[in-house]
């Protein structure tokens, strides 16, 4: 027996879609093809477009797929499957990121760290904040991702930080954190939280040696910018 023609029309469709990805076409598909394609892996029959539309409607693709799996599984049309697929992309990702920058054993300019700041948190929907600490060679030490936050306010606890970067033994350190709504601008509350952080530094003698605002698609230095 055939299949009903909205099942032909469909698959049809996804397989012009697929085509366009192996063409290198990719990169002009908008974030809904691309999340439509996706989902189809997860969910073998149905258009999966009204959901991709409806999922991308309050956020981006970056900040869809950095949400928790167990927040991703409640959405409306997304089970099990749709919520670990995501959690796998997001996973390869990171991976991949880590692949290349792990080979970056040495700081010499802040800003080279943007990618992997980037990476792990330049998408996410809530504000938080990650370092990178070096010693006095500006030798990379360790990276930590310190999560806490919310979408509209950056939660930092100087005491935190200190500890990692005392108990890693680093000189240094390169401070940064996310801007959801794209906004790539110090805000007042950040340079007050940069000085502050930049005074304890001192006292201990971890030098703050950079800020650096990402969002999904830029960075702000504070050194760069004077602000520091």
């Amino acid at each position: 027996m055939a299949p009903p023609d909205t099942f032909r029309d469909t698959t049809g469709h996804r397989a012009r879609l697929r085509q366009r990805i192996l063409e290198g076409g990719v990169d002009s598909m908008p974030d809904y093809e691309v999340l439509e394609l996706l989902l189809g892996y997860a969910i073998a029959r149905g258009d999966t477009k009204p959901l991709a539309k409806r999922l991308l409607a309050s956020t981006t693709l970056g900040g869809l797929l950095w949400r928790d799996p167990s927040e991703l599984e409640r959405l409306p049309g997304v089970g099990p499957h749709t919520a670990s697929l995501l959690a796998l992309v997001r996973s390869l990702h990171l991976r991949l990121t880590e692949e290349k920058e792990n080979r970056l054993e040495f700081l010499t300019d802040p800003v080279a760290a943007v990618p992997w700041f980037r990476a792990h948190i330049g998408l996410s929907e809530e504000e938080c904040f990650a370092a990178v600490f070096v010693d006095q060679g500006r030798r990379i030490l360790a990276r930590e991702v310190f999560s806490e936050g919310s979408r509209t306010r950056t939660v930092l606890y100087p005491r935190v930080l200190f500890q990692k970067a005392l108990a890693c033994k680093a000189t240094g350190l390169v401070l940064c954190h996310n801007h959801p709504g794209g906004n790539r601008q110090p805000s007042g509350a950040d340079r007050s939280l940069t000085s502050t952080v930049q005074r304890l530094g001192e006292a201990l003698e971890v030098e703050l040696i950079d800020h650096i605002v990402v969002t999904r698609d830029g960075h702000t230095s504070f050194r760069q910018a004077g602000l520091l």
